[in-house]
């Protein structure tokens, strides 16, 4: 009840949004706006969006051979994995969400639950890092346009929690010896071991960054794509600097895959360079139709797996 009833939040809150910036806008000009994008606009934001997917994919199964699970998983079957996962993240279909459905695939196949965990918390991380630089990178060129001082103050503090937090988890196994028997202790510290592994070694951390930058870049590219199709004037560059604050707002559990939230952080991060509500309303629309739209092949791959239920994880020490 607790779940649905969290799912019932979600749901609500990113109905209230879109509600409210539609109320907003004017209607006639985002329907004239949305007649503006043609279908090779379409076709090249799939691609884009089915190209972060084997993407993702590659990230995972490279994470999974550094911690040491995978076990009966080919790169294929990742792909189908994620796809499958994306689907649960933009869809209602179910109150699973798309990494508990990645951690009971692979767990059902025999792997650890707790190298297990680890990998898809890596996963998570890697691209939450790549992000964070991205962000660090675009911090003068947003202040130039942002005169507030506390503006920066909020930006250079995102910055600097990301780091404490991952300071912390990279020395989470030096905790006080008389709680170091406790599960989530126990679990903290295995997972600390691998971030280390991760972190240390060129050879396992550069090509797990360079797949989690190409995946926010594509989302940097879509948005450029969508922009040049409602004939909204900004460059490349501007979407390389605006819209990873946005790729990070729409990451934050707070709405269903993101809608809502989205449409609030383009029309803020947009409207910096005069971009109009309504053009950056029917952009942030236009994107999350487009991942939803990519996503649901996934729900068709799950449908004809050969077993579709997705029971709940089973409880039981995370650790390998």
């Amino acid at each position: 009840m607790k779940t649905w009833g969290l799912l019932a939040l979600k749901i609500a809150l990113s109905g209230a949004l879109i509600w409210y910036f539609i109320g907003k806008s004017d209607l006639g000009a985002v329907m004239e706006s949305l007649r503006q994008v043609d279908a090779a606009t379409v076709v090249a934001v799939l691609a884009m969006f089915l190209a972060q997917i084997v993407l993702v994919a590659w990230r995972w199964g490279a994470l999974m051979r550094l911690v040491g699970v995978g076990k009966g998983f080919s790169f294929h079957e990742i792909v189908r994995t994620v796809w499958s996962a994306n689907f649960f993240n933009t869809t209602l279909v179910s109150s699973v969400g798309g990494d508990a459905f990645r951690l009971w695939t692979i767990v059902r196949a025999g792997n650890p639950l707790g190298k297990s965990v680890n990998s898809i918390f890596l996963d998570r991380l890697t691209a939450l890092m790549a992000l964070m630089i991205l962000i660090a990178i675009s911090l003068p060129y947003v202040m130039e346009l942002i005169a507030d001082e506390a503006a920066f103050l909020s930006y250079a503090l995102l910055i600097a929690a990301f780091l404490a937090g991952f300071a912390a988890l990279f020395h989470a196994d030096r905790l006080p010896r008389r709680i170091q028997h406790w599960r989530l202790v126990r679990g903290l510290a295995n997972l600390a071991a691998d971030t280390r592994r991760l972190s240390l070694h060129m050879d396992n951390l550069l090509p797990v960054a360079a797949l989690s930058l190409l995946v926010h870049i594509l989302n940097i590219f879509v948005v450029y794509v969508l922009a040049r199709g409602l004939e909204i004037g900004i460059s490349f560059l501007d979407c390389f600097f605006l819209v990873p604050p946005v790729i990070l707002a729409m990451t934050l559990p707070i709405s269903i895959a993101g809608w809502g939230v989205r449409e609030g952080a383009m029309i803020v991060s947009l409207g910096l360079i005069g971009v109009s509500q309504e053009s950056a309303l029917v952009l942030s629309i236009l994107f999350g139709l487009g991942i939803t739209l990519a996503a649901l092949p996934g729900g068709v791959i799950w449908l004809f797996s050969r077993n579709r239920t997705v029971p709940a994880m089973p409880d039981g020490e995370v650790e390998s």
